[in-house]
């Protein structure tokens, strides 16, 4: 199910352009709704939103995004859109060149932020997601505690602490 409509294209972008992208004996498509090409390029467009979401990392599933309203319906829209639109331009390249080519990068960093959580959706989830914290002591605190494998050093190995604690060697 793609997360936006021909018609959503078509207000994110110049309809005459899209008409010409989408022709293939250069005469423009009269009807956008309706055609294949536009069809497939927002369902490639929300398969790259769903792939992004699918990765462990992510804070959203497919079903909450489906779910979504107002602003942020609008944004993702526009990433849909966006890389719909930047698929289509790869159709006529000696066309219109590079002008548009920053589209799809800008839309795929758009989705890198929102799958690391660094951008969120105004979801319940998502909202109360936070990261997540290390727990534990420090170097400085076990070195505190003079346990025994601090005492002799050589017979014991490297205490290994959480990520981001340091290591008593």
């Amino acid at each position: 199910m793609a997360y936006a409509a021909s018609t959503d294209l078509t207000a994110r972008f110049d309809e005459r352009v899209l008409k010409d992208l989408v022709s293939d004996d250069g005469t423009p498509v009269s009807d956008l709704s309706a055609d294949d090409k536009i069809t497939a390029a927002l369902a490639d467009a929300s398969g790259v939103i769903n792939s992004a979401v699918a990765s462990p990392s992510s804070a959203y599933t497919t079903t909450e995004l489906s779910a979504l309203t107002g602003d942020d319906l609008a944004y993702l829209k526009r990433l849909v859109c966006s890389l719909a639109m930047g698929y289509l331009l790869g159709r006529r390249p000696e066309k219109y060149g590079d002008d548009y080519k920053n589209i799809t990068e800008h839309a795929n960093e758009a989705i890198e932020l929102l799958r690391t959580g660094k951008h969120i959706f105004n979801t319940t989830n998502a909202k109360s997601a936070g990261y997540p914290e290390v727990d534990g002591l420090t170097v400085t605190q076990y070195s505190d505690l003079h346990l025994l494998p601090e005492r002799v050093r050589n017979f014991y190995p490297d205490r290994q602490l959480p990520v981001g604690r340091g290591n008593i060697s």
